[in-house]
């Protein structure tokens, strides 16, 4: 994923990443398909509870159903 560090470096970082560095106000920008992404001006995901289980998405809860 490539994002725009505050120094104005632009680099490749894992997506793993991206939460921590929009937090700790690291990166200005980040690249999603559909183009660049600018924090305090784009919308962007707003901080999620933690997931149950290592590897779990939020999408995998939003259509499970009935335990499945």
């Amino acid at each position: 994923m490539s994002v725009i560090f505050t120094n104005g470096e632009e680099r490749d970082v894992p997506a793993y990443m991206l939460e921590y560095l929009i937090r700790e106000k690291k990166i200005v920008a980040f690249l999603r398909a559909d183009g660049w992404v600018q924090i305090g001006k784009d919308p962007i995901r707003k901080a999620q509870l933690p997931l149950i289980r290592p590897g779990d998405r939020w999408s995998d809860f939003m259509f499970k159903r009935d335990g499945h």
